[in-house]
């Protein structure tokens, strides 16, 4: 199962440099060039590793959840249509604001949402009830959805 999800994250990751990571613009183009299927395998294999590992919190502070509102469509491009709302769910938390994509990106990335860095207690709290949520989605295990994605 792993083998051809693996294959698609190492492609995707081929050309990734120290230059295009500390380059918000650059690292978020470069993903959206990337052939479909290794953006897809991309964005949620680091999304899932994120949660997994720290949570919700942790895919923000990381500057992940710069690519959030790209990850839900790819989510629900693979039928994770709960995970999709949860990101989704988070992303809302997060930009209150409403701040358009790009803004909201480069305060993700810069770490300019002081209620993130400053780990706010209402929305760590908040996110954290939405880990707890995206830990029981038994029903929608990811690595199988992206398999089959991949294999059609």
């Amino acid at each position: 199962m792993q083998n051809i999800i693996d294959k698609a994250y190492s492609e995707a990751v081929k050309g990734l440099d120290e230059e295009i990571l500390n380059d918000c613009d650059a690292w978020y183009n470069y993903v959206l060039k990337l052939p479909k299927t290794q953006q897809v395998v991309y964005t949620i294999i680091l999304f899932n590793w994120q949660i997994e590992n720290g949570g919700f919190h942790q895919y923000f502070i990381n500057s992940y959840g710069q690519f959030s509102y790209l990850t839900i469509k790819n989510l629900k491009l693979i039928e994770a249509p709960q995970r999709a709302d949860l990101l989704d769910s988070a992303t809302h938390l997060v930009n209150e604001e409403y701040f358009i994509e790009d803004k909201f990106r480069h305060l993700i990335f810069n770490r300019e949402f002081s209620k993130i860095v400053d780990f706010d207690d209402l929305l760590f709290d908040q996110l954290n009830e939405l880990d707890d949520k995206y830990y029981d989605l038994e029903q929608e295990d990811i690595m199988n959805l992206l398999e089959n994605y991949l294999n059609n």
